[in-house]
């Protein structure tokens, strides 16, 4: 997905308070940055997925977040 399509997905998740997909657009976005190895930018992501998933009582992406932010030490 390319910076500006997600942009726009999230600006429209957000303004719908859609917080399972808030939370699957901030991991796809964490998950850009983890691979392009910039690992502070993909733990903001992280985190705003795993409060996301919290909101939208997603137990199973909290468990893997939750899993992502303590490999890089940010949980």
């Amino acid at each position: 997905m390319n910076d500006t399509k997600l942009q726009g997905e999230l600006l429209i998740a957000h303004d719908s308070q859609d917080f399972a997909t808030l939370s699957t657009l901030y991991s796809t976005a964490a998950f850009q940055f983890e691979a392009a190895n910039d690992i502070d930018a993909a733990c903001f992501y992280w985190t705003h997925a795993f409060v996301f998933a919290l909101d939208a009582d997603l137990e199973e992406t909290v468990q893997i977040v939750s899993q992502k932010l303590a490999f890089y030490g940010r949980l």
